[in-house]
């Protein structure tokens, strides 16, 4: 004699399920880095649209401190691969972030190839 165990589940069953596994996987969250990257091309484009006249005008306008949006447009100087990288760092909420303060170190110099050697150096 053989015996065999056949468990059926039902359509709604599965999609309850596959809903509760996606409910527990973990969210990824575009680093703040990457925000603040994004938020600098958003303002380039604005300034080269002619809406501001110069960074003292965009700082006024929006209410930021001129050494905020210098700080901000510091970041479209580094090279573009760096910059394309840190654009896709998605982590977990909660997650230690690269800060722009450690990126400053990568900006003293306005060669890439020195660029690229402190980003490497600072994201291991």
């Amino acid at each position: 004699m053989i015996e065999v165990t056949v468990a059926f589940e039902s359509k709604s069953c599965a999609r309850a399920r596959a809903r509760a596994e996606t409910t527990l996987a973990v969210r990824h969250y575009p680093a703040r880095i990457a925000r603040q990257l994004a938020l600098a091309h958003a303002l380039q484009r604005r300034m080269e649209q002619g809406e501001f006249r110069d960074y003292a005008d965009m700082s006024r306008a929006l209410g930021f401190t001129r050494a905020r949006i210098t700080q901000l447009m510091d970041l479209l100087l580094l090279a573009p691969d760096i910059q394309d990288q840190i654009l896709h760092i998605e982590l977990p909420a909660g997650a230690p972030q690269p800060t722009e303060r450690a990126l400053r170190r990568v900006l003293r110099t306005p060669v890439w190839s020195e660029q690229r050697s402190y980003w490497t150096s600072l994201r291991s």
